[in-house]
Order: structure tokens, then sequence, then C-alpha cells
């Protein structure tokens, strides 16, 4: 059994095999407090179990499997396991536990790039709801141009799908855009930023307190849907594609009137900033892939996860 997933407490309830799994490691943990029923079904219960498996672990104390804690959790519950009667031991617990033997290659292309945001069942489901909320939005900005609707979902899914995928179960698509504000600036402990703004005292000096303030807001709204704490943090990622708080200056109402939960707003800045790469790079696509991310091996590793998610959702037709 693969991680696919992240499984959380929201309604309607997180159900399934996966669930099941997790409780049952979490019971041959003997996670205090328990987990409640090993019912496959993601109560109040198995989260608090999570969370304090999440604590005592270093990871993050959300109460969320996410790929991180699913590793973990099922490593720790193989080992365990090994020393129960073998009648108590769970089959599917060995299962999630177990190694995989990813396929190295995927058509023609290549090796599986290493730090992958999202698995391939990730980048479809993604894809499938990009198409089936936005789907006129998306074939409407992208007529006339080189970049295909599996491209724009591909740098969707690099951007911020691995956070909203959690979300599109619970709420409606405008909330899941709405959301999307990521990326901590220099106001995060240990990090820096040479762009404007470089922190939110440098914003506030030059905006005032009213528009900082509300975006540090909106920031906090979506830790809390994350399960995190609130922060006197300015962040610099808006949207779906992550438009940079740098283009304040010159795009102000993007970001004074939350043009990031409005998907035309999201689309048509993508699509410029995209055409503007499409230029430099002489119409090459995966050359302006690179320059959307800007120079350097970052970018280049953006560039190859994009394509290869891209390879990913053109193999694969949408489900409607």
């Amino acid at each position: 059994m693969e991680f696919s997933r992240e499984i959380a407490f929201r309604f309607p309830l997180c159900r399934g095999e996966d669930v099941r799994a997790v409780q049952q490691a979490l019971t041959i943990l003997q996670s205090e407090p328990p987990c409640g029923t090993v019912d496959g079904i993601f109560g109040g219960a198995t989260k608090l179990a999570v969370a304090e498996y999440q604590r005592r672990n270093a990871l993050d104390a959300n109460g969320v499997v996410d790929a991180d804690t699913w590793t973990s959790m099922f490593k720790a519950a193989a080992v365990r396991q090994q020393d129960i009667p073998q009648g108590a031991a769970s089959a599917l617990v060995a299962a999630a536990a177990k190694p995989k033997v990813q396929p190295t290659v995927m058509a023609d292309a290549g090796p599986v790039p290493a730090d992958m945001p999202v698995s391939r069942p990730q980048a479809l489901r993604a894809r499938d709801w990009l198409f089936r909320n936005f789907s006129a939005q998306i074939n409407q900005i992208i007529q006339g141009t080189p970049v295909d609707a599996d491209l724009v979902a591909a740098i969707a899914c690099k951007e911020t799908a691995n956070v909203w995928l959690s979300w599109i179960d619970r709420l409606g698509p405008v909330d899941v855009l709405a959301r999307c504000v990521f990326d901590g600036s220099g106001d995060v402990p240990g990090t820096s930023r040479s762009a404007f703004p470089r922190n939110a005292a440098d914003f506030r000096a030059k905006v005032g307190d009213v528009l900082t303030d509300q975006l540090i807001e909106e920031a906090n709204e979506t830790r809390k849907l994350r399960g995190y704490g609130p922060q006197r943090w300015l962040y610099k990622g808006y949207g779906i594609f992550q438009y940079d708080l740098q283009h304040f200056d010159k795009d102000p109402g993007f970001f004074r009137d939350r043009g990031w939960a409005s998907i035309e707003a999201c689309l048509d800045r993508f699509m410029k900033e995209m055409q503007d790469k499409l230029r430099a790079s002489g119409g090459d696509v995966p050359g302006a892939v690179r320059r959307y991310n800007g120079s350097g091996d970052k970018a280049e590793q953006y560039r190859e996860h994009v394509m290869y998610i891209h390879g990913w959702l053109k193999a694969t037709p949408p489900v409607n």
C-alpha cells in the first residue's frame, strides 16, 4: 500500500483501507491517547493519536497524516510488529511499511526526478479537479499559445497542489484558491529575502498598517487550516501559481483586492509571465518553464519536475 493522499479529520470523514492501516499502526505502537476503533474512519480520536505521535517524533503535530508522517509511522510500526504474536500482526501495516520498488522510467521520460512535490496519483487528482472546476478559463487563456492545459496543471502541481489537495474534499473551489497563501518571507526565523518586501516591517513602512495586517491575517487563515498557530509573518506567494508579492509595485490591485481568490486573475498573471519567458526562450516551452522559476540549479530542477509531471498528465486522460 502506497501513500496516495493526505488523511485528515474533516467532513465528510476520510474513509478507506489507508485509514484502517493508520489506525492499526497506531494500535501496534500503543498510541496514547488511543486512536479508538480500527474501523477505517478517520475521526477525532484518530486525529489526536496521530498528533501525539507526530509530537513525539519531531513532526508537525497537526494530526494530518502526510507523506512524512506515513513513512515514519509505518517504519516504526513494522519494527514493533516483529515483537508481537503472529496472529496479532497486521498485513496492512506490513504492506504500507514495505519499501516500494518504483519504476525507474515512464515511457520516454527518463528516470523519475528526486524530490518530486507530488506523486503521479496526486498529480492526476489535482489535474482532474482543476479541469472540473476551471477548464473553460484554462482553455481560454492558453488559446494561441504553445502552452497546453496539462502544462498549466503541471505548474499548479509543482507550485501548490501538495498542500491544497488535502482541502478539495471539504472546501469549495473559490475557498481553495483563497487559501493559497504560502511561502513565508524574511520574517521566518533563519530566512532572508533580498527582493521587496524583505519582511513585514519593510512592507509596512511602504504601504502602511492596514494592508500589511490584512495580508498577515490571510496568511494566518491558511496557517490555521493547515493546523499551525498564528504568526506576525508576511507571506510572499499568492494564488495557485504563487504570484510573488514582489510584483506589488506594478500590480497592487491583485493584492489589495484578493485577486488570488479568482482563477481568472491567477491565470492572467501566470500567462503574462509565461509569455515573457516564452519570448526569452525563443518559444521553447521547457526553457520557458525554467525561466518562470528564475535561474540556477533550482530553476533546472523546477523545469525537470514540471515537465515530468506534464508527461504523467499527457499519458492519462482526465476523469470528468
